[in-house]
């Protein structure tokens, strides 16, 4: 039998796995039914937990050609492995399923305590399917398992669900939900928790469209764990590490300058973090708002929607919209479940009549600042704030923000195009300007007048207005680019294009991550990061490999900041499992063999790309003047080295060797492939 393909375990003697409940519960919409699923413990040696538990679980139960937004999709929420235990830094949770956007798969991360509060009902993974004629929401706790009207919540924001959740379950409930975005279907929608969104592919509109407005978690459940006091040791080691990091006197010298010498950095060619205490440091106390204006600086920015650089945004124009900058409207820190950095922040901005709110992340300051020449740090906390209470992706929501002025600038949308109830006369969207954004990102998240179109994203909004708008949709293969410029790393546009989940900067792009000190991160793996020329696609492909066993854990990636990660001592103290460092590598090549293998039976393969992402025509000024980039090469040697053809179909072989057997017969629906041909 197929490695991976026992789902339910009959043996009644069976010993009790570790670190596991070695179950899942599966909600059915349509049936109004919660039901147990219990696993072998070999699926979670194959497949670990996150996205990489979610898309095995997910390939089989979606079927071919089903409709994102359709009763037949899968939407599931899957905590890493290590996530709920003591293990240090492991609070990530993968929100999986097929995207309305992409059409492909896709896994949305989100931190805080979703994850943990998954796995404190008892179960490794909660996953629904169908849909609900009406408004519901789910509640899993000790011994609960309901499907409950959900009529009084529709059409509040996330905020207001959570409140009003834990005003019927407790206070010590924990909660996601999706916003106005996810009920009108927006494919920018998200779905929220703590304050944090799974933001990226549509997932939020996924819900919307099965008539799920929230979980609702209130379990007590703790998983066993092989040797907990081997556990509690490895994760005490850890956090003293990172405490001796955080306190290192050059670290402190260097962060407290870092954030004042733009043109030196550049000059330098000096990117973020270059020791794990520099980034203890710089995370812990500042988080991913450190030091925008260096980033901007150094050309990672994109700015004027890729065609400007640094000169038409400097550095002191940058200045506030970093931690320091919006100092003065901090209350406290904020962090992760298990996480001892805790690099958010709340606020309070009486401004804005927010009394309490979350710290823009570096990707809405980006994508809400220097992406449009905005200058406004207000209207940015504002919109970071409008968007997560309605559920929007800010990376999305931005882009199109950008969109929407080049094609104000160059005639293609006009100012009658943006009459509204609440601007009947209309307004217009330009650069540097911020009294238009709000308004704009009202239509788009109600789906009123132009905002219904802007709402499907830059790609199809493009398509439907025409007249050479096409040239400003700056998204790859349907997902609107997030904030780094790939012209600055060019692993980035190898991972943008390639990763079943496109334009995501969070996928696996060697050099970008590079400025991490991946090679101090877990002892006896290495990495190529000496960043003289391009990236080769083996190094592309083995850096991609364990990366997906990262996220599988539920391992934030900003912990390849801080210092050496016990990773296979963890898998030993908690889930009792002897692994070596070649088992890491090919857990993660599995996963992402068949995250490519659903985008191949989806027919969602695809390498559309906007010229200027890659350089054409080049820019005329700045660090990244001149350059044009051609990433075929380096996909091409990526798929070689994940055993993919040069189409981005994984070979019969590739499938067979990883215990894949159970996909063959999906390449018979391939055009040109049959399911005894080698590719």
């Amino acid at each position: 039998m197929e490695r991976g393909l026992d789902l339910v375990d009959t043996n009644e003697d069976a010993v009790i796995m570790k670190g596991v409940y070695g179950k899942v519960l599966w909600v059915d919409l349509t049936a109004n039914t919660c039901t147990d699923e219990v696993l072998d413990e070999r699926v979670y040696k194959d497949w670990l937990g996150g996205y990489g538990l979610g898309v095995y679980l997910a390939y089989k139960a979606i079927k071919p050609g089903s409709d994102p937004l359709g009763s037949g999709n899968v939407l599931g929420f899957v905590p890493g492995l290590f996530t709920g235990s003591v293990a240090p830094i492991s609070g990530r949770c993968a929100v999986v399923g097929k995207s309305p956007k992409t059409g492909g798969w896709n896994d949305s991360s989100i931190g805080g305590f979703l994850g943990m509060a998954i796995k404190r009902t008892g179960y490794d993974a909660i996953l629904v399917k169908g849909e609900s004629k009406a408004p519901v929401y789910v509640h899993v706790g000790d011994g609960k398992k309901d499907i409950l009207d959900a009529a009084s919540l529709w059409g509040l924001d996330t905020v207001e669900t959570d409140k009003a959740l834990k005003s019927r379950h407790g206070t010590a409930a924990r909660t996601c939900s999706i916003g106005k975005a996810g009920e009108v279907l927006s494919t920018m929608a998200g779905i929220v928790s703590d304050g944090r969104i799974a933001a990226r592919g549509g997932m939020g509109a996924v819900a919307g469209a099965k008539r799920l407005k929230a979980l609702c978690l209130t379990g007590t459940a703790k998983v066993e764990l092989a040797d907990s006091a081997a556990a509690l040791a490895l994760a005490k080691e850890y956090n003293q590490r990172i405490n001796k990091n955080e306190g290192d006197l050059g670290a402190k010298l260097v962060t407290t300058m870092a954030p004042r010498i733009g043109g030196l950095a550049r000059a330098l060619k000096i990117d973020m973090a270059q020791t794990q205490a520099i980034g203890c440091r710089v995370f812990k106390n500042w988080g991913t708002a450190f030091a925008t204006p260096v980033q901007i600086a150094t050309g990672d920015t994109p700015v004027k929607n890729f065609a400007g650089t640094y000169l038409d945004y400097p550095f002191a124009v940058a200045q506030p919209f970093t931690t320091d900058g919006m100092g003065k409207w901090i209350t406290g820190h904020q962090g992760c479940f298990g996480c001892p950095v805790q690099c958010g922040h709340t606020m309070k901005v009486p401004e804005l009549g927010l009394e309490r709110t979350h710290r823009p992340e570096y990707e809405t300051l980006a994508s809400f600042g220097a992406l449009l020449l905005n200058k406004d740090i207000l209207a940015v906390i504002q919109a970071n704030d409008f968007l997560n209470r309605a559920g929007m992706d800010t990376i999305s929501a931005g882009v199109t923000c950008a969109f929407v002025i080049e094609c104000c600038e160059h005639g293609i949308l006009v100012k009658k195009d943006f009459e509204c109830k609440e601007h009947p006369g209309g307004f217009l969207p330009s650069w540097g300007t911020s009294e238009w954004i709000l308004p704009l990102l009202r239509l788009m998240v109600n789906k009123e007048g132009i905002g219904e179109l802007l709402a499907r994203g830059v790609t199809e909004a493009a398509r439907i207005i025409s007249k050479g708008a096409e040239a400003y949709a700056m998204a790859i293969n349907g997902q609107e680019i997030p904030m780094h410029d790939p012209r600055k790393f060019p692993g980035l546009l190898t991972t943008y294009i390639a990763d079943p989940t496109p334009a995501r900067h969070t996928a696996a792009a060697l050099d970008f991550y590079s400025m991490a000190q991946l090679n101090a991160f877990v002892t006896g793996i290495t990495f190529d990061t000496s960043k003289k020329g391009r990236v080769k696609g083996d190094q592309h492909a083995r850096f991609s490999k364990f990366m997906q066993a990262c996220n599988a854990l539920g391992l934030c990636e900003f912990s390849f900041y801080f210092a050496r990660y016990p990773m296979l001592e963890l898998f030993k103290a908690i889930n009792g499992w002897d692994l070596v460092i070649e088992d890491i590598f090919t857990i993660g090549h599995r996963i992402q063999v068949l995250r490519h293998m659903f985008n191949t039976r989806e027919g969602a393969i695809r390498h559309d790309v906007p010229k200027r992402a890659t350089g054409i025509p080049p820019l005329q000024r700045g660090p990244l003047a001149g350059i044009t980039l051609d990433p075929l090469g380096t996909i091409k040697e990526y798929h070689a080295a994940m055993g993919i053809d040069d189409r981005g179909i994984p070979m019969r072989e590739t499938l067979e060797s990883l215990g894949l057997g159970f996909a063959v017969p999906d390449l018979a629906n391939v055009a040109g492939v049959k399911p005894d041909a080698s590719s």
